[in-house]
Order: structure tokens, then sequence, then C-alpha cells
């Protein structure tokens, strides 16, 4: 019989899952912007199920396991779709279509891998080795989702093949790379706890915009902070 404390964390993942498949059939049909929120709803069912199993205290390897197969699925896969589906709709670079998605995708698997093998399920949550997979379909997703916007709002095409395949890639060297990452909410200590609910209804507000620019700025303080302390340690 399955304690009742595990049921709503459990089921907030299972949707994470059924989000993540959503978005493939949005790929494979085409509707790439539909595809790209699926995503980010199946990102904020990732942060609320983990929300959820601290405040009821359950937390078992099941869920872990679980949700980690559920990330493969919604920030591993779904990513690796819809860059397929949008290269494939491009005239150029069509021969990178399947490796450029399936590295991604592999990667993001790999990443996960790692976790579960490093990390045991408790409520204490530690910095990351390699960018977590919901930061890399994170910047896959509001990439696309920025540059749509700009242009349906200006006019302003600044889409580009080589840059969309460049982001890709890096994504997915920093998934298996072992440069360690802060956790977001490390990242953004900063920001007053007063001013915190403004800047989240701000960023909500412009997400279409804002959600590029808080992943790229969350990427670089991490590569920054990393490539700093290598050159120090070199320099002693």
């Amino acid at each position: 019989m399955v304690e009742r404390k595990y049921i709503a964390p459990n089921a907030i993942t299972a949707a994470n899952m059924f989000l993540g498949y959503l978005s493939i059939t949005a790929s494979i049909a085409g509707d790439f912007s539909k595809a790209i929120w699926f995503i980010i709803l199946a990102m904020i069912c990732d942060g609320l199920d983990g929300q959820t199993a601290r405040k009821l205290d359950a937390f078992s390897e099941f869920g872990k396991e679980f949700d980690s197969f559920c990330d493969a699925i919604s920030f591993g896969l779904a990513p690796g779709i819809l860059v397929y589906s949008v290269l494939k709709s491009t005239d150029s670079m069509k021969s990178f279509v399947i490796p450029v998605s399936f590295i991604y995708a592999l990667c993001g698997v790999m990443r996960l891998v790692k976790f579960n093998i490093v990390t045991t399920a408790s409520s204490e949550k530690d910095d990351f080795s390699g960018m977590p997979i919901p930061s890399g379909a994170s910047v896959v997703c509001s990439y696309l989702l920025f540059v749509e916007t700009l242009r349906n709002s200006t006019g302003i095409d600044l889409f580009s093949v080589e840059a969309f395949v460049g982001i890709t890639l890096l994504a997915a060297i920093l998934m298996v790379s072992t440069i360690p990452f802060k956790t977001p909410d490390k990242v953004f200590k900063f920001i007053p706890k007063k001013l915190l609910l403004p800047f989240i209804i701000l960023v909500l507000a412009t997400l279409k915009y804002s959600m590029f620019i808080i992943t790229c700025y969350y990427i670089l303080v991490n590569l920054t902070k990393f490539f700093s302390e290598r050159s120090k340690e070199e320099l002693e």
C-alpha cells in the first residue's frame, strides 16, 4: 500500500512527463510554439514536485528514479525532438539534423544517469556537477521563444540556424561536463527578499524575453566562476 504522502509529488512528476509527451506530439505536428510551452510547463512541475516532497517529507528512491525518468522525457527527448523538427524545417544544415538532436538527447540522459549515481533522495539541494538538464532544455527553448516573439512583435528576425545548433551543442556539452553549477537560488541570492515577489512577477510578465536572458545569465555566472577559480589555481 502506497503511503498517502507520496501520491502528490509523484502525481506532479507524472504531469511533468505528460507535458513532455505533449511537447513531442506538438513538435511532430510542426507546432513549435506549443512544444516550447509544454516544456516550460513541465519545468514548473519539475520544481513543484520537489517542493511538495520537501513539505510532505515524502522523499524516496522510487521518487528520485521516477523524477529522472520523467525528466529524460520532458527535458531530454522532448527538446531533442523539437531541435530535430526545427532543423528539419530549415533549408540549411539538414545533414546535421539527426546528429545534433540526438547528441542533445543523449547528453541529457547521461546527465540524469550521473545525477542518480552520485545523489541520494533527501531534502537537501546540493550544487550540480555539470549543468542541470532543465537548464539545458531552457536555453534551447527560450532561444526559440525569444526570436519568435521578437519576430512577431517587431518583424526583426534574429533566428540563426548556426546559432541554434551552437546553443544546442553547448547545452549538451555543459550537461555532461564536470563544471560545478550552483543551484539557481544561490546564483540569484543577490535579489533582496522584499523584492523577490516583484522580480518573479516581472519575469513571468516578460517570460518570452526574460527566460532566455535569465538562463544565459545563470550559465555565464557559473562558467565565469569556474574559469576564474581555475585561472587562480594555475597561477598559484
